[in-house]
């Protein structure tokens, strides 16, 4: 899951990207679940993928307690559980059906309990807010990235979601909060180089560079253009922004692997070997990366 307070800092592209790197570069078993009522990331898959029907949304699917009967296959590898304006209705549900805080919080993941294990990866797309609807999320990922512009107040908003918004969770439900971060993911939306560096090192020396990760993800006018028309894999700037993702899925995994193993990431450093940020240019390797499945072409 990838996680900001803020609005308008790509959670939804990196959500989109990175699930399609994984079900179309790592033949991973993929599900998207939408929880934003402006349903941007169903907007962008359903581009993507031509897929225009989308039976019955998240909130009807959490209603009758099943998000089966609400998930599009999209292509082989990848599924979505389509999110539509009605999400707002989810709050007030959840305080409705249940009396204890625990119980509301705790819905989402009882539901996304009953179709783990018929996926590799499940991605929770969420709204830029931290109410009981994104607690839910929140409680039933695994794992968070969290998505940072580097600007100072998002530097700032970084620390407020990670100390207190996370551990005002880990206050309230101990044990059964077992969400781990696995990383900072640095965006830089505007090319001021030098502010850029500036706020990345302070980013490094808050919360150590081992947690930081090793790809900055530009503002590509090509990830612009995918959320207008859908992701494609045809040109030079597709293969650039195919191998900047995969580069950041695979410190995703080996992150996550390190945590799983039990090991910190005190010495931890991912350097990119898929997409060469210095130059801006896709590497030997990158350039062998095979995509399989079927991405819009239009």
């Amino acid at each position: 899951m990838n996680a900001n307070q803020k609005g308008g800092v790509g959670k939804t592209t990196n959500t989109t990207m990175e699930a399609i790197i994984l079900a179309h570069v790592f033949n991973k078993k993929v599900l998207l679940i939408d929880e934003d009522m402006q349903g941007n990331e169903t907007s962008f898959m359903s581009k993507t993928y031509d897929v225009i029907e989308f039976p019955m949304s998240l909130m009807k699917a959490i209603e009758e307690g099943d998000l089966t009967k609400a998930i599009v296959n999209l292509d082989e590898n990848i599924d979505i559980i389509p999110g539509s304006y009605d999400m707002r209705k989810m709050v007030n549900f959840l305080i409705g059906k249940f009396k204890t805080e625990e119980a509301q919080t705790f819905y989402l993941s009882s539901l996304i309990d009953k179709i783990r294990d018929d996926y590799d990866f499940i991605f929770i797309d969420v709204p830029p807010s931290t109410d009981l609807k994104v607690d839910n999320a929140v409680v039933a990922a695994d794992y968070l990235v969290v998505v940072q512009e580097t600007q100072q107040f998002a530097l700032e908003g970084s620390n407020t979601f990670i100390s207190t918004y996370l551990n005002t969770l880990v206050d309230d439900f101990g044990s059964r909060f077992k969400t781990e971060i696995i990383g900072i993911l640095p965006v830089l939306l505007q090319k001021k180089r030098k502010l850029h560096e500036k706020i990345l090192e302070t980013t490094k020396e808050k919360f150590g560079k081992e947690n930081i990760f090793g790809t900055t993800i530009n503002n590509h006018a090509r990830l612009e253009l995918y959320g207008k028309f859908g992701v494609q894999f045809e040109d030079h700037w597709d293969r650039t922004m195919f191998a900047l993702y995969t580069d950041i899925v695979q410190e995703m995994l080996e992150r996550m692997q390190l945590i799983e193993n039990g090991s910190d990431l005190d010495n931890y450093q991912y350097k990119p070997i898929f997409y060469n940020p210095k130059i801006g240019k896709v590497t030997a390797l990158g350039k062998e990366i095979v995509v399989n499945g079927s991405i819009n072409r239009s």
